[in-house]
């Protein structure tokens, strides 16, 4: 959603009581958490971070050391692929997805709900998926075994 946009918002909100939220608690963050054999949380080095059809990836993730990841699914495709590489090789996760648009309100817009997530392929060898749900309140959509 447009930063602008929701300022706007807030600053009607403040202004008065009767103008809707434009801030919706769905999410198109798709949260991916890494793990051992014992399910503990096991940090990966990502050097790079893409996505297709996102050419300048996710910077703020290269170099970085993590266990959890959130990733913004595309909400104008029903796929998105993410594009992990590390010093240990290039990983892929393939994800599909129902995207429904919803109507917040006349001032605010369209704001796009996620469901049915399910991995269309993928590089890594134990990956569940925990929730189907893409949402705010969810913790972790996908374990990754490593």
């Amino acid at each position: 959603m447009n930063k602008w946009l929701v300022m706007i918002c807030v600053g009607w909100i403040l202004g008065c009581g009767d103008i809707p939220t434009c801030v919706d608690g769905e999410t198109s963050l798709v949260k991916i958490k890494f793990v051992d054999e014992n399910g503990s949380a096991k940090n990966i080095f990502i050097t790079k971070l893409k996505a297709i059809g996102n050419e300048n990836g996710f910077p703020e993730h290269d170099g970085d050391t993590l266990s959890s990841l959130s990733l913004p699914l595309n909400p104008g495709a029903y796929s998105t692929t993410f594009i992990l590489e590390q010093t240990t090789g290039t990983d892929t996760i393939g994800l599909a997805y129902n995207v429904v648009a919803k109507l917040i309100s006349p001032e605010c817009g369209l704001d796009a709900s996620f469901s049915k997530l399910d991995t269309t392929f993928t590089t890594y060898s134990n990956l569940k998926i925990l929730d189907r749900n893409i949402h705010e309140d969810i913790t972790t959509n996908l374990e990754i075994t490593l």
